[in-house]
């Protein structure tokens, strides 16, 4: 059987479940969509705040001074050069540039101004960053002899809460059918598989599974711009580069829960487990709030997730309208992870062949 026959299989198997389909790949992500409108703000604790000098004369004590300073309401970074600071606001290494003036410990010196940078886009810190720029400013008279002002000033697109959650709930979407409807489907599926396997290879029928299902991801991207449209939302879904990051993104997932139940041998076990993996991926990935936002414990396993980067990238390029190439090498990551989870597949169907 050849993989235009497995894919015609695949048409016909959907078009007896037009109904369930529908309501999973349109309605339930419109839905999602909808209700991004009753969410507004969130508080963080520990997000990371680049710390860079105006200029040249910035002093090395006063660099450390601020730094010190701002390791009581953050998590400073120092930067030499403020390009460098605001790439990595872009890339959400940071939520917060702090901009260092010169002349801070000088006596003679009666104002300084520094100023505090923000993404409009990362909307969650738009209203803690302001309180930043009271602890700054409150804490650096108390410890500078010149009289400090902060400047804050948002930069990039100014987003609202719910358009921000758009791309995170589309996000999660992605995660939800990948970790639960694949699963149920190859269970489901598991009775029949001997009598395929006389006709055709088990790697062709994993393979056209994981495709016909990334193809179906193109219904939830086309619900959730729908939805983004009507309500008026400055989020932009349908380019390549965005359906490429999520389809990208479901790809990984599926390898790894197909992977999961091909060893637990399409069992229920499988589907708890999937579960488990999907509710680990989404809660510790810093998905919906930056880093930082509760302890920095999660902020190193979040760095250590590609779902984190995933949710980054599509944030960037639906929200920020960045360019592609400034995650050029979390793409490149990416693609690597994928390869690797498609290799465990592969053994996965090995072993399965062997023991069936």
């Amino acid at each position: 059987m050849k993989v235009l026959s497995l894919l015609r299989k695949e048409v016909l198997w959907s078009r007896h479940r037009v109904v369930a389909l529908l309501f999973l790949l349109l309605v339930l992500p419109g839905c999602f969509a909808f209700t991004t409108v009753a969410f507004e703000t969130a508080v963080p604790e520990d997000a990371p705040i680049a710390i860079v000098p105006e200029n040249e004369n910035v002093s090395e004590d006063g660099l450390a001074i601020i730094e010190g300073g701002a390791a009581l309401f953050s998590d400073p970074k120092r930067y030499e050069e403020k390009s460098e600071a605001m790439r990595a606001l872009r890339r959400e290494s940071v939520y917060a540039v702090l901009e260092v003036p010169p002349g801070i410990l000088n006596e003679n010196t009666e104002n300084a101004t520094f100023s505090l940078y923000i993404d409009g886009s990362v909307v969650p810190f738009q209203e803690p960053s302001k309180a930043i720029e009271s602890i700054v400013t409150l804490r650096m008279n108390e410890n500078l002899p010149a009289n400090v002002s902060v400047e804050r000033q948002v930069v990039g697109n100014h987003s609202t809460f719910s358009e921000y959650l758009v791309p995170v709930f589309l996000m999660g979407f992605v995660l939800l059918f990948a970790f639960t409807y694949l699963p149920h489907h190859l269970a489901r599926e598991a009775d029949v598989l001997e009598r395929l396997l006389v006709e055709t290879s088990m790697d062709a029928v994993v393979a056209t599974k994981i495709l016909f299902m990334t193809a179906l991801m193109l219904g939830p991207i086309s619900a959730f711009y729908a939805v983004s449209t009507y309500l008026g939302y400055s989020v932009t879904l349908l380019t390549p580069a965005v359906v490429g990051i999520y389809l990208l993104t479901f790809v990984y997932m599926a390898a790894i829960s197909t992977s999961v139940m091909i060893l637990t041998d399409f069992s229920r076990l499988g589907r708890f487990l999937n579960v488990a993996i999907m509710l680990t991926f989404f809660t510790f990935s810093s998905v919906v709030h930056p880093v930082g936002f509760f302890s920095p414990l999660r902020k190193e396993i979040a760095r250590q997730l590609p779902l984190h980067y995933s949710m980054i990238v599509a944030r960037g390029l639906s929200l920020k309208e960045l360019g592609i190439g400034l995650f050029a090498d979390w793409i490149l990551g990416l693609l690597g992870f994928t390869l690797v989870t498609l290799v465990v597949l592969k053994l996965s169907i090995e072993r399965y062949k062997r023991t069936a």
